[in-house]
């Protein structure tokens, strides 16, 4: 996939008060990392990369204010638990040759038989991956194919075949299953419980982070 060129400005002002000015102006925070030489605060246009993401691109060619440019990829992004806008974004510099440690989307494709003709509930539960691999590798996502799992059946992180990557992840963790319908509603109450711990905490994680920037 061709190289995007993502403009920023360096930043100097830093805390929860700065960021929700940014965001305030469309802006986003972030930073932007190469090795143990680089750790630079920037901001982004929060609309030019949204747009950008939506390419999915696997290296991006970030432009800074002060005329430099670097090649990255996108380390992480941190995305508010209740709008799921974007609120932060960890950009990565790379060099050619060596290999980085990124994050991939899974994606599903197929309809499952045991939702289908079985009155099954789809659990999807691991919705990226973890990989380490040469930039030229980095694959947009992994795709899968979940048209024959039936009732009661799971499909896990070995089950995703991915070419020239090491994947990070735990072999047996459960990606994608099927539940039963008797059972769906209370494994489905303790997800949802256990949604809206994790957004609390993100959140907090989220304020501490902007403030230790």
């Amino acid at each position: 996939m061709d190289e995007i060129t993502l403009n920023a400005q360096l930043r100097s002002e830093s805390g929860k008060g700065t960021a929700h000015k940014l965001r305030a102006k469309g802006m986003i925070p972030g930073v932007f990392y190469l090795g143990k030489k680089i750790n630079q605060p920037i901001q982004l246009n929060t609309h030019e990369l949204k747009l950008i993401l939506k390419k999915k691109p696997s290296i991006i060619r970030l432009k800074l204010d002060d005329g430099k440019e670097y090649e990255c990829v996108v380390r992480d992004l941190q995305q508010h638990p209740v709008s799921g806008k974007s609120i932060h974004i960890d950009l990565m510099g790379i060099i050619r040759g060596q290999k980085v440690t990124v994050k991939i989307p899974i994606e599903l494709t197929g309809s499952a038989y045991g939702v289908r003709t079985q009155g099954g509930v789809l659990q999807h539960t691991v919705h990226t991956l973890n990989i380490v691999c040469l930039p030229k590798h980095i694959p947009e996502k992994v795709v899968l194919d979940i048209s024959e799992l039936s009732v009661g059946s799971s499909l896990h992180v070995h089950d995703i075949e991915v070419e020239n990557v090491k994947v990070l992840d735990d072999p047996d963790k459960t990606v994608v299953s099927v539940l039963a319908p008797r059972v769906e509603k209370e494994i489905v109450e303790e997800v949802e419980e256990e949604a809206e711990e994790e957004a609390a905490e993100a959140e907090g994680e989220g304020e501490k982070e902007e403030e230790s920037e």
